[in-house]
């Protein structure tokens, strides 16, 4: 009868591979290479997950460096956001910052356009307009401490105002497809990161206290349904469609209900535009009309569903508007 030793020869063999990879991780670390430590881990957690010595040491080393490398000025400027996160959580969002240098008198975020990334400001000045007719009225200086792009970063939307560099800027600024993989890693960092912005965020609040997005035309609720054919740059129809409930309408724009199992894909749609074909029902009256509409945002509830905001291209005739609420049928 053969005798079986206490440890396996592949158990040996896992041991020591773990051993070489938290020695290779150490010696990462010490030339300060955080991103090859962080490599290493991972190939240490598929190689031996059981080695939980090793697992646990590297993970201490790896966040030690890390919080020894943060920029110890930028920690002071948002020592209100910091303060509130745990070390892990403070790590992973400093370093899925990315730095930039703005010269003065740049846009950095157009009213009306994309914008995915949410910005914190180091040093410098930023002007904050909004167009009215011919002209940009100011709204605000911002500065250091102050961010930026948090209300397109914390929703799907376009932006709501312009921001230009007064002076240099020094700038972090973080993506929201970044933010997107903290799931997994920091499963609570992003709502904690959307509490502050919804208490810290000044750009919105000032547009609000001054009504210069005060809505020109009535909004009405409606029962209907609606399909949406997304047109490419050009106005020309695509093969790409899908259906909706109508929310509400009024002559400049709708609102509607659609499901979408992927956030990407709506978020997507932002500022595309859409051949919208409207149908209502009541009773044995009914009314069909199309109007083309630009996607200016995109909320999100529950269960994969969405809700669609958009903007007609061309404004609506106010008897179309009447029929659609059956006011006038």
């Amino acid at each position: 009868m053969s005798q079986h030793s206490a440890t396996e020869p592949a158990d040996v063999d896992k041991a020591q591979i773990a051993k070489k990879l938290l020695s290779e991780i150490q010696a990462a670390v010490k030339e300060g290479n955080i991103l090859h430590a962080e490599e290493l881990r991972d190939k240490l957690l598929t190689a031996n997950p059981m080695a939980l010595g090793e697992i646990i040491k590297s993970a201490e080393l790896i966040e030690e460096v890390k919080t020894a490398k943060i920029d110890k000025d930028h920690l002071a400027i948002w020592d209100k956001l910091y303060g509130s996160l745990s070390p892990e959580e403070k790590n992973c969002l400093y370093y899925s910052l990315k730095k930039v240098t703005v010269p003065a008198q740049k846009v950095i975020l157009a009213q009306g356009a994309i914008n995915s990334r949410l910005f914190f400001i180091d040093n410098g000045q930023v002007t904050i307009s909004f167009p009215k007719g011919d002209k940009h009225i100011v709204l605000a200086q911002l500065g250091r401490g102050d961010i930026l792009g948090e209300y397109t970063f914390t929703t799907i939307s376009l932006c709501s105002a312009t921001a230009v560099s007064h002076t240099e800027v020094q700038l972090m600024y973080l993506d929201s497809a970044a933010a997107d993989g903290w799931e997994d890693k920091q499963p609570g960092l992003y709502d904690k990161l959307v509490n502050f912005c919804m208490q810290n965020g000044r750009v919105d609040e000032i547009i609000k206290r001054k009504k210069l997005e005060k809505r020109t035309s009535i909004r009405h609720s409606v029962e209907g349904r609606i399909t949406a054919t997304l047109l490419t740059r050009e106005g020309k129809k695509t093969e790409t469609y899908f259906r909706g409930t109508l929310s509400d309408i009024s002559a400049t724009g709708t609102c509607f209900l659609f499901k979408c199992s992927k956030k990407t894909t709506a978020r997507a749609l932002l500022a595309r535009h859409l051949f919208l074909t409207f149908s209502f029902e009541r009773g044995d009256r009914k009314l069909t009309f199309s109007a083309v509409g630009q996607v200016v945002g995109v909320s999100l509830h529950l269960y994969n569903d969405y809700s669609l905001h958009l903007r007609f291209i061309k404004r609506l005739q106010e008897e179309q508007v009447r029929k659609a609420t059956f006011q006038e049928i």
